[in-house]
C-alpha cells in the first residue's frame, strides 16, 4: 500500500527560517562584543608593555624619555625601541639623518603591533611627508591636562612649560610626578584617521596622523603626531570642537571611551563622559589637583 510522503509545508518552512533569522540576529552581537572584549584586552596589552619599557627606560635613565627630542625629532617611542624587544632597529637608527631616508625610514614604515590597537579602522601602511610606506601610531604621551591647542598663541601643548610627563627634550623622572602616578596619564589611545578636519590657527588643514619612532616635522603645530593633552575631551574627534582639540585627543574604536597607562604601569579604561574637571586633572604632574573616582 503506498503512502503518502511527507514534508515541510511553505508555512512550516517561513516558520522555520524566521526562527533561524531570530537566533542569528540574536547571535551576532554577541559575537561582535566578544571580538571587541578581545580587542580591547589585546590594547590593554599593548599598553602594558609600553608602561614595562616606561619603567624599565626610567631604570636605566632615571628619568622618562622626551616627548620628542629637538632638532632629530625622535618620538618618546623611538627611545623606547630598546626595551620593546626591538634593540637592532634602535641601533639601526641614524639620529644625524632625515626621517625620510634609510635606514630611519625603514624604521618608521616597520609594522610594530604594540603601537597599534586591534580595534583601529586606519591602513597599515601609509605614505606621508615624504616617509614611503609609513606606519601609522594610536598611542599618544601625555603633554599636558589643562592645553587644548598646538597653533596660535600660547599656552601650547608639548612646550617646555608643559604641566604633564612629556614634552619637547623633556627629562621627566618618577619623583616629579607630584600628583601621584597612579593618578597621572602617561599614555592613552588615540585614532589615526588620515582626511583633512579643517584649518588650524595658522590656516593648515590638519589630519588626525600620528605616527612612531620620529619624524619630519612632529613640533610646533604638530605636537600631536606623538603627544595629547586630557584638558581636550576623550573621543574629540567625533565632537565638533576646534581641529586642534581633535588632534590632541586621547581617543579610540571601542565603545564609550578609550584605555590609558597611568604612570605607575597600570592600565585603566576612562569613560568618555567622564567629569571633565577629573580628566583634566588626571593630565597633570603637579596641579596639586585631588583625583576623584572616575
Amino acid at each position: 500500500m503506498h503512502r503518502p510522503s511527507h514534508g515541510f509545508t511553505l508555512v512550516e518552512l517561513l516558520v522555520v527560517i524566521a526562527i533561524i533569522g531570530i537566533l542569528v540576529a540574536l547571535l551576532l552581537p554577541a559575537v561582535q562584543a566578544a571580538r571587541e572584549a578581545a580587542r580591547r584586552v589585546q590594547c590593554q596589552n599593548n599598553l602594558h608593555q609600553i608602561g614595562v619599557a616606561l619603567h624599565n627606560y626610567h631604570d636605566t635613565n632615571r628619568r622618562f624619555p622626551p616627548g620628542i627630542v629637538w632638532p632629530n625629532r625622535t618620538f618618546w617611542s623611538g627611545h623606547l625601541l630598546p626595551f620593546l624587544e626591538q634593540e637592532p632597529m634602535y641601533e639601526s637608527l641614524d639620529f644625524g639623518r632625515p626621517w625620510d631616508v634609510s635606514p630611519n625610514q625603514d624604521a618608521c614604515g616597520s609594522y610594530l603591533t604594540v603601537f597599534r590597537c586591534p580595534s583601529s579602522t586606519s591602513t597599515k601602511h601609509i605614505t606621508a611627508q615624504g616617509i614611503l610606506e609609513r606606519v601609522p601610531c594610536n598611542y599618544l604621551a601625555c603633554t599636558s591636562g589643562t592645553v587644548t591647542r598646538e597653533s596660535g598663541p600660547p599656552p601650547l601643548a608639548g612646550r617646555p612649560d608643559s604641566d604633564g610627563i612629556f614634552f619637547v627634550n623633556s627629562t621627566t623622572r618618577l619623583a616629579d610626578i607630584v600628583d601621584g602616578s597612579s593618578t597621572t596619564v602617561a599614555v592613552g589611545e588615540t585614532v589615526f584617521i588620515f582626511e583633512g578636519h579643517g584649518p588650524d590657527h595658522y590656516g593648515i588643514n590638519q589630519f588626525l596622523d600620528h605616527w612612531y619612532i620620529g619624524t619630519r616635522e612632529g613640533y610646533g603645530n604638530e605636537v600631536s603626531e606623538s603627544m595629547g593633552t586630557t584638558g581636550a575631551a576623550i573621543n574629540s574627534f567625533k565632537l565638533p570642537v576646534f581641529v586642534d582639540e581633535k588632534e590632541l585627543s586621547f581617543s579610540s574604536r571601542h565603545p564609550a571611551g578609550g584605555q590609558v597607562l597611568l604612570a605607575d604601569g597600570s592600565v585603566s579604561f576612562i569613560a568618555e563622559n567622564i567629569d571633565r574637571t577629573t580628566w583634566s586633572a588626571m593630565g597633570t604632574r603637579l596641579g596639586g589637583e585631588v583625583v576623584g573616582s572616575y
